[in-house]
């Protein structure tokens, strides 16, 4: 079976997603296209590279702190330089037309406040604008033009996936938690993912099959502890639903 493939964004809780695709090998489910917003857009240029599950997996396991938490200069506290720098080694491509399948990265224009769902040119830069959640990263400049995070405007793009013959599987990793907002960075946090998740709402109708993670719904966006955890949960989740998914799909 084919089928195309949208992820949320979501940080960390991005191993939800490799947790997904590994499940989707082992059932011998073929990705004709992706899309992708924030760590969404990170696992999709991944999967559209040729990596596999295991190696993506390494990939999260061996991020470090200091590669996304750099203090910035200018338009945000950190920048994600280091990150850039890791993703540039371990995918070594310069240009969407290298990719193994069609690969959208949406990001969000800071001055036209519109998405924009990007498949030519350099993958690379696109994928960490499509990651930077301002104030908390510095919004990423290509060309004349600043980007900010693909979540603020489509959390989970199926849009640029629609042309395609496949049937769509939209995977969110935003389920909202229950949590005591007694801090500016819990309240931050809290807002961000509020308007990130309301982005996702409008995937799940256009969709042919949606599946919400709930398993990383109390999981920090940034917790490297929880990595295995959100890993599991999208194995596990999309394992206990696939019945219904593939009936969808088919």
């Amino acid at each position: 079976m084919k089928i195309t493939l949208s992820l949320s964004g979501g940080g960390l809780r991005g191993a939800a997603h490799v947790g997904v695709i590994k499940f989707l090998e082992e059932q011998g489910i073929e990705i004709s296209a992706v899309a992708g917003s924030s760590a969404g857009a990170i696992v999709g240029l991944f999967l559209a590279s040729g990596h596999n599950s295991d190696e993506m997996y390494q990939f999260l396991k061996d991020l470090q702190k200091r590669d996304l938490f750099t203090l910035g200069k200018s338009t945000g506290i950190f920048t994600m330089s280091r990150l850039e720098e890791k993703i540039q080694n371990f995918i070594s491509i310069t240009d969407y037309k290298e990719l193994n399948i069609p690969c959208y990265t949406c990001v969000t224009d800071i001055n036209k406040g519109e998405y924009h769902y990007i498949n030519n040119g350099n993958p690379i830069p696109y994928t960490i604008a499509s990651s930077t959640i301002t104030p908390l990263f510095e919004a990423k400049k290509i060309g004349d033009e600043f980007y900010l995070d693909g979540g603020f405007s489509d959390n989970l793009p199926v849009k640029p996936l629609k042309k395609y013959k496949e049937k769509n599987l939209a995977i969110n990793i935003n389920p909202l938690r229950s949590e005591d907002l007694n801090s500016f960075k819990s309240l931050l946090i809290r807002t961000i993912l509020i308007m990130i998740r309301s982005n996702s709402m409008g995937a799940k109708k256009l969709s042919d099959a949606y599946l919400e993670i709930k398993g990383v719904a109390n999981m920090h966006l940034f917790n490297f502890a929880e990595i295995d955890s959100a890993y599991e949960s999208g194995y596990n989740e999309i394992k206990e639903n696939w019945d219904r998914l593939y009936k969808k799909l088919r």
